[in-house]
């Protein structure tokens, strides 16, 4: 029981110390894009994205959890709609040009999906993990206001009864507004 004890004292004495010396940043983004998909009667998906990236000052990692939707109506109803997507991400940020407004961000993580089972039973989901890498840029315009834009490969691959039920390879494009601040 100690060896399970020590290291979570010690992970938590270490956090304790990166934030209270430094301030932590906060960015918020909302943001709309899509993909394109052969499966959609149109060709392609829209979407949006709502996200919360949390960064202390003295490390340049920072831990990204976002939600999104991509879908042709306000009722998702076929498989290659996604009704809701659920992701968290630590992402890499750098400045730009030496600029305190550019930031560059790259990285991936890991989250969860539901995609609606199909027409019959609107309400009916499947639900499967999916893996997401993303890189992108954040410029702060004036004040506490930005945009950003980011380029995200997603997959996502589910069989049931040897049926594919969640199949997504999708390179998305997504741009938005961003709200920075600190504590």
């Amino acid at each position: 029981m100690f060896k399970t004890i020590l290291p979570l004292i010690l992970i938590i004495s270490v956090s304790s110390q990166l934030f209270s010396q430094e301030k932590v940043d906060f960015t918020i983004r909302l943001g709309q894009g899509g993909f394109t998909d052969d499966r959609s009667p149109i060709g392609q998906l829209g979407g949006g994205q709502l996200a919360l990236d949390i960064k202390p000052r003295n490390i340049p990692f920072v831990l990204s959890i976002s939600t999104e939707y991509y879908t042709n109506s306000a009722g998702p109803t076929h498989s290659y709609e996604i009704a809701d997507l659920t992701v968290a991400n630590i992402l890499y940020m750098t400045k730009l040009f030496k600029s305190e407004r550019a930031v560059f961000f790259t990285g991936g993580g890991i989250g969860w999906l539901d995609v609606p089972k199909g027409i019959d039973d609107s309400d009916a989901m499947n639900r499967g993990m999916v893996y997401n890498v993303e890189a992108g840029v954040n410029v702060r315009a004036f004040w506490k206001i930005g945009f950003y834009g980011i380029y995200k490969y997603l997959y996502a691959n589910k069989e049931v009864n040897n049926v594919n039920v969640i199949d997504f390879s999708e390179h998305i494009i997504l741009l938005g507004i961003t709200f920075n601040f600190s504590l």
